[in-house]
């Protein structure tokens, strides 16, 4: 088959764009043709010349060697002048119409919520349906959807929240009708769409989101100490305000009094350039990294954290289980859906909670018989969750359609 995966942007750190990218490894993996369907953006900045898109004549450009690391397909984009907007994909129904007719696009999936991404691919939708409803000779196409749909949103704007609740009043009921799948990430998000009538035939639930090529470089990966500690704490990941880069910084200070404990952050951001600037001795900032330093910091941490205030996605748990590290998340993580608190990882009281971290992490440390059960644990559970997994289950659905 041939698959068209679309996100808003591409990006390295952000869980809910890695996670189109995820997609499109999966379905390669099992043998099939896909692509990453995306705006020229890549972590917020353009990954190739805006004008080649501008000036294309289809109103999009494949690029083979993207930034994302997968066969992409960058399309006419913009962001709004007003701070805080999203990224919206121009005429979008129209330039989805001509890659699937030029790509053959027997699936397309739209991943995540609150941008007009998912109502451009309903309107593809329609019209498809309509058009064979009357008999013409279309080519059939299935509409999954993916909408990352945190039920709890977290905007500090009156109008950003009013313009969710709009779009979650009148846009999403219409994408839920269109789609032929609705994919969800736990069940929580399933019982939501329930409540908003979608029928249950229509869903499918799957936490089965680890990056497979991160899995296949994680299973053969070494634990390796990092020089000069004992042990260490780790963040992976976007290094936005929202992300509480001040408390992992008051978090590496605290740990100092606990041994030679080191906090190593991997990611990139407007926040990087407080960890340089207030960051403690034992405050590890990586500029440069690879799959395979992402997999060495992972295995060789004693427990991974996230203190974002908001984390729609959080893949990067379920990769730090995958590796048998515990994890810790704040409320507003998704992974503390993933994660079984006191059991795998824990589930921290609040996003600003250091002296809670600071604990577990000591118990981990000094009682290394129990973080060698919850990471027996977290790998235990998510063994099976690499993304192919994911990818045959709606293939599969799709087939009995």
């Amino acid at each position: 088959m041939n698959v068209g995966v679309v996100a808003p942007q591409s990006s390295h750190w952000e869980d809910s764009h890695r996670a189109a990218a995820i997609l499109v490894k999966a379905f390669q993996r099992l043998g099939h043709r896909a692509w990453l369907i995306t705006s020229i953006y890549h972590d917020d900045e353009p990954a190739l010349d805006p004008d080649l898109v501008e000036k294309s004549e289809k109103g999009f450009v494949e690029v083979e060697k993207d930034a994302s690391g997968v066969p992409a397909i960058r399309v006419l984009s913009s962001k709004p002048l007003l701070p805080g907007g999203g990224i919206v994909l121009r005429n979008f129904s129209r330039v989805l119409g001509e890659i699937g007719d030029v790509y053959g696009l027997d699936v397309v999936v739209v991943l995540s919520s609150f941008w007009n991404g998912p109502e451009e691919a309903a309107k593809w939708a329609t019209v498809r349906k309509s058009l064979i409803a009357a008999g013409e000779p279309v080519r059939r196409a299935f509409f999954v959807y993916v909408p990352i749909y945190y039920t709890k949103f977290h905007v500090s704007r009156p109008v950003e929240y009013a313009s969710r609740v709009m779009w979650a009043t009148l846009n999403f009921p219409h994408i839920l009708r269109e789609a032929d799948l609705v994919v969800v990430c736990c069940s929580q998000e399933a019982a939501e769409l329930r409540r908003l009538g979608l029928p249950p035939e229509k869903v499918m639930e799957s936490n089965c989101w680890v990056d497979p090529d991160l899995a296949e470089i994680l299973n053969t990966t070494p634990d390796k100490p990092l020089d000069g500690f004992d042990h260490v704490v780790s963040y992976v990941g976007p290094l936005g305000e929202g992300r509480n880069v001040q408390v992992l910084i008051r978090a590496a200070d605290k740990l100092q009094a606990v041994g030679k404990v080191g906090v190593v952050v991997a990611g990139a951001g407007e926040a990087a350039g407080r960890i340089k600037r207030e960051g403690k001795r034992n405050l590890v900032l990586l500029e440069r990294y690879g799959p395979e330093t992402i997999a060495s910091i992972i295995k060789s941490s004693v427990a991974g954290v996230d203190l974002s205030a908001y984390e729609p996605m959080g893949i990067r748990a379920l990769e730090y289980m995958y590796a048998g590290v515990p994890f810790a998340a704040a409320p507003g993580s998704r992974a503390v859906w993933y994660i079984t608190d006191g059991v795998d990882g824990v589930h921290l009281s609040n996003a600003e909670d250091v002296e809670e971290l600071v604990r577990w992490v000591t118990t981990l440390i000094k009682r290394p018989e129990v973080r060698e059960e919850m990471g027996k644990r977290a790998q235990k559970k998510a063994e099976g969750l690499v993304a192919d997994k994911l990818a045959d289950a709606v293939l599969r659905r799709l087939q009995g359609l």
